[in-house]
């Protein structure tokens, strides 16, 4: 029996390349009569051919069309719909390797491979005395394979013990404790942990941690030991940089969170390449670690720096605001130190905004970013117009790789105008923020969830406002539902509330009070068009939420379907039956950038008041939330 795969494939094309190079090398005799030494490469170029040919019918005669496998093809005892499913991803990621490359193996052959990998993951999963059975049986349609297995019992961690150095670990060491099951996946989770732990109590410069696990069968179990190598304890010695002679010494020592003297722990010097890399100055950070006799290790990194100047542009275009256009210009090290520069514009229809942004990362200290922001804005609105100037200073404090603080001061001027009466505001605001990123910080996150919580007291410096707070509270989660499949949700709710009891919520700026609609809002309603009950009065309570199920077509290539829904009201229960909702839904296509992804979305409004069109188109870059 043959199989037609890309390897095969490839010899023969690899025979072909051969034939036509000793075909050519016969043409270039100077001669108009055969010559027997072309005619034999001819022969054998011919007989390749034919080879190629016959191997090719021979494939597609035999090989067949590789079934689907459904839940119906495995019987499992004791039921248990889990570890039923767990096993089907695992034959279907099986057969679609086969299909891949274009294998299609009789029955009883594949049979002997999946049982293989079954039999691989049920023991990694602890079901060590699982028997599996397979049947081949005559339909219509061709041959049907399925699956008994009998799992047997789950087998239990009897005792974890450490050999080696002496750790105290923590309570919630191990996951994998006796009683639990004997899990491989926790098991190498908990060796991870295990090496951070020593990692973090001791100051190794060689250091490995390595499990074994004893099966006994007669108890449905199994004896999980540790074993830790450690040796040279050490410290941090000299910390020097190379390639980043225009770049501050001190400024980067301060970023690489290192102290001369300090216990070496090779998790901080990890964490030392990531804080170089976020300063965003360099292209690569490579590290090397020497080691003196007094037990002093010295720590190197070279970087490539990245070029500290960019010109950047985009355009988009919806149906609401028609095109726009973006343009900036970024300095990443303007005093040798980190300190970014920004200038940038956006030119829409109905707003137009112009920035000067100024980043001094590590202020104060390494994990502090101060950002000092000037904007100036002009925006109209249906019926209103806004000129607004604002200079904002926010200190961002990263405690975590995913957990970020930020407060700071602002001060807002604006001249504002709702029908033919203008007003202006003078304010002070101090704001406060916590953000939770589990996504990895991704323009495109395929797993993990975001949430932020905020709050802004506003104060009026003019007497034109009452005081009031602005709250923000917000998650999305991204679910995979496949190998290209994303399920992403958002809710978001923005609330105004006085400051005081005697408060009028009604003296706001206008441009402070809710509204709903728009791109980055309820798709397929024009922007900030609507309000209370669907009219154009803003409100001071706002929900939104959208469901997203994103899937790639290709690498380059992804389509979207979405539903989003928003309401303005005076009141922050949602469930309340005064609260009016919008809805839209629509289509969208992604286009797979290295940076981001091109967005194209196309919605309709689901509640189309009598001035809404019947759909918003909106292009720009990046997924919606």
């Amino acid at each position: 029996m043959l199989y037609w795969n890309k390897y095969t494939r490839q010899r023969y094309i690899r025979c072909l390349q051969a034939g036509f190079r000793q075909a050519g090398n016969t043409t270039e005799h100077h001669t108009l009569l055969p010559q027997k030494g072309s005619i034999i490469t001819a022969l054998r170029f011919l007989a390749t051919v034919l080879g190629v040919a016959l191997l090719m019918m021979a494939s597609l005669a035999d090989a067949e069309e590789l079934p689907r496998i459904g839940r119906s093809d495995l019987t499992l005892s004791p039921k248990n719909r889990s570890l039923e499913g767990e096993l089907l991803d695992q034959l279907r990621q099986y057969r679609d390797s086969l299909r891949a490359i274009n294998l299609a193996p009789r029955s009883n052959r594949l049979a002997q491979g999946e049982r293989q990998r079954m039999i691989q993951w049920l023991d990694s999963r602890g079901y060590y005395d699982a028997e599996i059975l397979h049947r081949v049986e005559e339909t219509d349609s061709g041959e049907r394979l399925s699956y008994r297995i009998d799992t047997g019992p789950r087998y239990e961690v009897l005792s974890v013990d450490i050999q080696g150095v002496t750790v105290e670990p923590p309570n919630d060491w191990p996951q994998a404790r006796e009683g639990e099951p004997l899990d491989a996946e926790t098991i190498l989770s908990d060796q991870s942990s295990l090496q951070s732990i020593v990692d973090d109590q001791g100051c190794y410069f060689q250091l490995s941690v390595s499990h074994e696990v004893r099966l006994v069968p007669g108890e449905s179990g199994g004896r999980v030991r540790y074993r830790v190598n450690a040796s040279q304890p050490s410290r941090i010695g000299d910390i020097q940089f190379k390639g980043a002679d225009d770049i501050s010494q001190a400024y980067l020592r301060r970023q690489t969170d290192l102290d001369t003297g300090a216990c070496f722990r090779r998790a901080d010097i990890d964490q030392a390449v990531i804080n170089l890399y976020q300063t965003q100055l360099f292209a690569t950070v490579r590290r090397s670690l020497t080691r003196d006799d007094a037990g002093q290790v010295n720590v190197t990194f070279e970087v490539i720096k990245r070029s500290p100047r960019t010109i950047r542009a985009g355009v988009g275009w919806d149906t609401d605001q028609g095109f726009g256009l973006t343009l900036g210009w970024e300095h990443r090290n303007l005093a040798h130190r980190a300190q970014w520069l920004e200038l940038g514009t956006s030119l829409q229809e109905e707003r137009q905004s112009a920035n000067v942004k100024l980043t001094l990362p590590g202020f104060l200290e390494a994990r502090n970013t101060l950002t000092v922001n000037n904007t100036v804005t002009h925006e109209t609105p249906d019926n209103e117009e806004y000129y607004i100037y604002e200079s904002r200073a926010t200190i961002d404090r990263q405690a975590s790789s995913r957990d970020t603080y930020s407060y700071g001061l602002a001060y807002r001027h604006s001249d504002e105008r709702v029908g033919d009466d203008w007003e202006t505001f003078s304010l002070a605001r101090v704001p406060l923020a916590y953000e939770y990123d589990g996504s990895a910080g991704s323009l495109n996150p395929v797993d993990g969830m975001r949430y932020n919580v905020g709050a802004e007291q506003v104060w009026s410096l003019s007497g034109s406002s009452d005081p009031f707070w602005i709250g923000t509270l917000g998650w999305s989660g991204f679910t995979p539902a496949g190998d290209d499949l994303v399920i992403a949700t958002r809710i978001e709710w923005t609330s105004l509330w006085p400051l005081r009891d005697s408060a009028d919520l009604d003296t706001a700026p206008p441009s402070d009070r809710l509204l709903a609609g728009g791109g980055g809002s309820v798709r397929g309603y024009p922007y900030r068009s609507i309000g209370l009950n669907g009219s154009e009065n803003s409100g001071t309570q706002q929900w939104q939420g959208s469901l997203e199920l994103r899937g790639n077509l290709s690498d380059n290539w992804g389509l979207v379907l979405f539903a989003d829904t928003a309401s303005v009201s005076e009141s922050w229960d949602p469930t309340d039956n005064s609260q009016q909702w919008f809805s839209g839904a629509g289509i969208g296509v992604r286009y797979f950038t290295r940076f981001a992804p091109i967005r194209i979305d196309v919605a309709m409004p689901l509640d189309q008041r009598e001035d809404d069109p019947n759909y918003q188109l909106y292009i720009s870059l990046g997924q919606s939330f």
